[in-house]
């Protein structure tokens, strides 16, 4: 994603197709792994001296060095059983805790099949949703130099261009949005995952090509 436009109209639409792109590469990289149990802990709370506070208040929560693990270190040792059951009543069964160590470990449960479609379908909508932003956004930008055109601010050479430009694009970032999908449902599904229809089959020898989705520069 390291295209430059040089007229002000395709540039900012070309800047919010690119913000969507980010969101949507973090959002589904998220789906059905460990950082998903891992921010589900940050909002769970736990009674302390008869107020609610956020797990995330009493301790730091990481991603554990064994596969489809948490730990959970509390910041005071009183708070570490109070944290481990609370855990444990949100149907995280395998809680282990050491008091002494300050530590609670949270092994993640292997996903039934349902829950694999249950993230499947999560795919599905956050794949709709990207699209449909991508689509706004082209519309946007469409009206505007529409308008300029007809208020003579930039001529319909330079309306041409703009609009091939931004077309372009978004049909480039659709695409990698579909491939994308199919990608993440692809990993989830495993042996269960079959195409939805004759695109998304014409798509599959991409998707073994597809490189990752480049992070905000920030990152």
């Amino acid at each position: 994603m390291a295209e430059e436009f040089e007229d002000s109209y395709s540039s900012e639409a070309l800047q919010n197709m690119q913000e969507y792109m980010f969101s949507f590469g973090d959002t589904i990289k998220d789906i059905g792994s460990e950082d998903a149990f891992k921010n589900a802990l940050f909002g769970m709370k736990v009674m302390v001296e008869k107020k609610p506070r956020r797990i995330a208040d009493l301790g730091k929560v990481m991603i554990g060095t064994k596969p489809r693990t948490l730990d959970v270190m509390p910041f005071a040792r009183e708070h570490v059983e109070l944290i481990a059951k609370e855990i444990k009543a949100n149907n995280l069964k395998n809680v282990k805790f050491d008091v002494q160590q300050q530590l609670i470990t949270v092994t993640v449960p292997k996903p039934t099949l349902d829950d694999l479609q249950a993230m499947e379908d999560q795919v599905a909508s956050m794949s709709r949703s990207a699209i449909n932003s991508l689509v706004k956004i082209k519309g946007m930008t469409t009206a505007r130099v529409k308008k300029a055109v007809e208020n003579e601010f930039i001529d319909g050479v330079t309306a041409s261009k703009s609009t091939k430009k931004v077309d372009d694009v978004f049909d480039k970032y659709v695409r990698l949005v579909k491939l994308h999908s199919i990608k993440k449902r692809q990993n989830i599904l495993g042996s269960y995952y079959e195409p939805k229809d004759g695109e998304e089959n014409s798509l599959l020898p991409e998707v073994k090509k597809l490189k990752p989705l480049p992070k905000r520069p920030d990152k």
